[in-house]
């Protein structure tokens, strides 16, 4: 009895202190949600955060729901979710109210629909994958974890269907849906939806100058977003996602080194101090290549031979590769700061040739041998904030970069070459004689930028509800300095002329305006937009250009249908349009002789299907897509012109499995190329029944391709992951540029025969051209393959450590790209690493 008594007391005293503790968070919580209701938005959040421990029952409930509304009236979406996710944790059964603005009941309904993912890329701002208005895929930091990808590119080809690698020779690309060019010039890439792409080459390459460490998400439209973001985004959208100061809490660092010279570290550092959040992040990276043997292999494809016996596969350069940024939020002021140095060695000479060469034999300019290298200062001011149901945020931009295309042609004479691509007398006499050919771009590049976009939240009734996007933008461009020289005999490069470095330089500004509406009536929603670019180019040609989009969507608990029509473009590249002049210069030829540009532009229709959690954890989407692309611009050795088309339809399948210990995430894509052709060579109109640069079939694209990546928690320590792709049968078509100097050497022979009177020599001299025309489409086979790559990590407290094996077999394959031979990929690498968190 007496310690039934003595318990019972002891529970009336807690009962008293928990019931006076309760009181006294109830009065903290008053007080803060007063706090909010006059505008203290930061002081009640704040004090929320503090006492979050000590709220319970529905009194937590509510404060969760106040700290996520603070962060949505600042426009933090990622905030908003987490603690929206943690209210929903305390009571899966809350409903939104009347009184909740329409973006938190949207986000609140995404979530407990099983769509926890939300994004903001796909229409400016925050939805679910469902409500997007254009297929998208979303890529996390698990599943970049999971693939063992070691730079961008090897993401998104392993994740995003549609796209695969194209070795250009020179550069790290992507492809999309069979579309590509000499660089990555034709997707979007924004970090934190703001431009990386530079302005002069339309390029932002996805190499390892892109630090994977940071990334919270990936998030790619899949399909034309000019609508949206103008030109540059014509085949597809990747918008790369910062993680916050706070996800990181602390310094993580990692160090690796493998195989052929890999030595790779990455640091980020994030803290939120009060009101700041605060990310530094780092990354270098480089390597000497993998020795390959080329000697007997491919001495006999090319005329010139093999000159040196090995080459380089996936060498970065002398200098590493690497990456330095910080962002730094104050109460909806963002600044963003991002330096990035990249370098690729080609492991072949440029263009079909692809002849193995002696890099250290050649000259440096300004420090640099041969290689293809891009350094890039970008740095972003914006603030975030809003006005009733009205969203707000300006921004200024800065970039900077210095890009340098240093190229050879052959360290052996090319007799016929300079004629072929319409050189001068006197090039062509020193190209025919000496060998260690060259060719060396340098330019520095300058945009300032100013953004203002806005957004309206609106309800009409209880079955229509939805918002008005719309915003404006400017950009200043200017090319401040430029060269352009042509190197021979390794250490000598023809005088710059000054005509030349002067016509390389100019001054471009371009302007926009967009609108878009999104009105969702019970399962239904329009999603529509508008975009108006403006640009005055250099030579004060004027392009305009409307980027219209329209996506009907209906909405099921576990499913969704979406069909949309895009029309994107891109503005030819303001060094493409340089070159043209440039090369008509160099021939001592009148300027206005040079071939002008217009934009490239594609329209595209797509219709897709998708289930959410039909069978418990798994999410699957079925697109198809009809492109039609026009104008497409193509390399002519030196130049550049529009001259391809591209017709093409496919099928993509996703899939992803998701248990507690097991993810699997796979992706199949299937197209087809009904309507195509490479270029026009120029030739007399004599000769145009004798050859055709029609293809109609896909270019370097496998008709059938698909990856799975698994990844399986093996024991609380160990993570295992792997990555397997496979890729068709697939045929590259370029043009050979030695049968075109062969064809171009006939027919000057031809014109000097028939001026002479020589009929029976010209004849002779014609059909020598015409036999040469015939295998100037150059076709190649390359099988289908299956490349594994296989990893993991061992945990143990704040230490990481990993192995990663690319290409485990060891297989041996070939890519393509434009205008480019068939060029070998690297075998099996390995990197293992060790990380650290503090």
């Amino acid at each position: 009895m007496r310690k039934g008594i003595y318990i019972l007391l002891l529970i009336l005293c807690a009962s008293m202190v928990h019931a006076q503790e309760d009181t006294g968070m109830r009065s903290v919580y008053s007080q803060a949600e007063s706090d909010y209701q006059i505008g203290r938005i930061e002081q009640a959040r704040d004090v929320l955060l503090q006492n979050l421990s000590s709220f319970h029952g529905n009194l937590r409930q509510n404060a969760l729901r106040l700290i996520a509304l603070s962060y949505l009236a600042r426009y933090d979406i990622q905030q908003t979710e987490r603690y929206t996710v943690l209210m929903l944790q305390e009571n899966p059964y809350y409903s939104p109210s009347t009184s909740d603005p329409a973006e938190f009941a949207d986000i609140v309904n995404n979530i407990k629909a099983g769509m926890t993912a939300t994004i903001t890329t796909a229409s400016s701002q925050a939805e679910s994958l469902a409500e997007v208005p254009v297929p998208t895929t979303l890529i996390t930091a698990e599943m970049i974890q999971d693939s063992g990808a070691r730079n961008l590119q090897e993401v998104l080809a392993a994740y995003v269907p549609g796209m695969n690698l194209i070795d250009c020779n020179d550069d790290i690309n992507v492809a999309m849906r069979g579309i590509y060019s000499v660089g990555q010039e034709k997707i979007l890439i924004m970090l934190n939806g703001h431009r990386l792409n530079d302005y002069a080459t339309n390029t932002a390459a996805p190499d390892f100058s892109m630090s994977l460490e940071k990334v919270k998400q990936i998030e790619v439209l899949r399909g034309p977003a000019s609508s949206l973001y103008g030109g540059v985004a014509l085949t597809a959208v990747v918008n790369i996602i910062t993680k916050q100061g706070r996800d990181v809490d602390g310094l993580q660092f990692k160090a690796a080194a493998g195989n052929y010279g890999q030595v790779k570290a990455d640091a980020v550092f994030g803290k939120r101090y009060f009101d700041v959040d605060l990310l530094v992040w780092g990354s270098v990276y480089r390597n000497s290549g993998e020795k390959y043997d080329v000697g007997d292999e491919r001495s006999n494809e090319s005329p010139y031979g093999m000159p040196y016996d090995h080459i380089r596969l996936g060498r970065v350069g002398d200098n590493p590769n690497y990456e330095v940024g910080l962002q730094l939020d104050w109460k909806g002021l963002q600044f963003l700061y991002d330096v990035r140095f990249s370098q690729i060695v080609s492991p072949f000479t440029m263009t079909s040739l692809a002849i193995s060469y002696d890099r250290e034999r050649y000259r440096s300019f300004n420090g640099l041998q041969p290689s293809f290298s891009n350094y890039a200062r970008h740095a972003d001011l914006s603030y975030q904030f809003s006005i009733l149901k009205s969203q707000f945020k300006v921004g200024v931009t800065y970039d900077k970069m210095d890009i340098t295309r240093y190229q050879v042609l052959n360290d052996l004479p090319m007799p016929g070459l300079a004629q072929a691509i319409g050189m001068s007398e006197a090039v062509e006499e020193v190209i025919s004689t000496h060998g260690g050919i060259s060719r060396y771009v340098n330019g520095q590049e300058q945009n300032f930028g100013f953004q203002l976009k806005g957004s309206y939240a609106y309800t009409l009734g209880d079955n229509h509800k939805g918002s008005i996007g719309y915003g404006a933008e400017y950009n200043h461009f200017t090319v401040d300095d430029i060269r352009y020289q042509i190197g021979y005999g390794f250490d000598y490069a023809f005088s710059e002329d000054p005509q030349i470095r002067n016509m390389g330089k100019g001054t471009e500004n371009n302007g926009d305006v967009y609108l878009q509406l999104k009105h969702q009536w019970r399962s239904f929603i329009l999603n529509a937009g508008l975009r108006y670019d403006f640009k005055v180019q250099y030579d004060d040609t004027k392009i305009r250009e409307l980027s219209p989009r329209v996506a009907l969507i209906m909405l099921q608990p576990k499913w969704n249908v979406k069909l949309s029509y895009s029309k994107s473009f891109v503005d030819a590249p303001y060094i493409y349009r340089k070159a043209n002049i440039m090369s008509v210069l160099m021939a001592g030829a009148d300027p206005s002789l040079a071939i002008s540009l217009s934009p490239e532009r594609v329209h595209s229709f797509q219709l897709s299907f998708a289930g959410n959690n039909w069978v418990k954890g798994l999410d699957f989407e079925v697109n198809g897509f009809y492109n039609r692309a026009t104008d497409l611009i193509m390399t002519y050795i030196t130049t550049y012109q529009n001259a391809s088309k591209n017709r093409n339809c496919g099928v993509e399948l996703m899939a992803s499995y998701k248990q507690p210990r097991f993810t699997a995430n796979w992706n199949f894509t299937w197209t087809h190329t009904f309507k195509a052709n490479m270029m026009d060579l120029g030739l007399p109109e004599i000769l145009d029944n004798y050859y055709t640069t029609d293809i109609d079939d896909n270019n370097n694209t496998p008709a059938v391709m698909s990856n799975l990546v698994l990844g399986w928690q093996a024991t609380k320590h160990l993570k295992l992951h792997t990555h397997v792709l496979f890729e068709g049968r697939q045929t590259s078509y370029n043009c050979d540029l030695v049968q075109l100097v062969h064809a171009a050497s006939a027919l000057t022979a031809y014109e000097q025969y028939a001026a002479e009177g020589k009929q029976a020599e010209a004849m002779v001299a014609m059909q020598t051209a015409i036999d040469a025309l015939q295998g100037v489409i150059m076709q190649k086979e390359m099988p289908a393959r299956a490349i594994v790559n296989l990893g993991g990590e061992y945990t143990l407290g704040p230490v990481t450590l990993g192995l990663n094996i690319y290409n485990l077999l060891g297989t041996r394959y070939y890519r393509s790209g434009m205008n480019t031979n068939i060029i070998p990929q690297q075998g099996r690498w390995f990197l293992a690493s060790v990380g650290i968190k503090l």
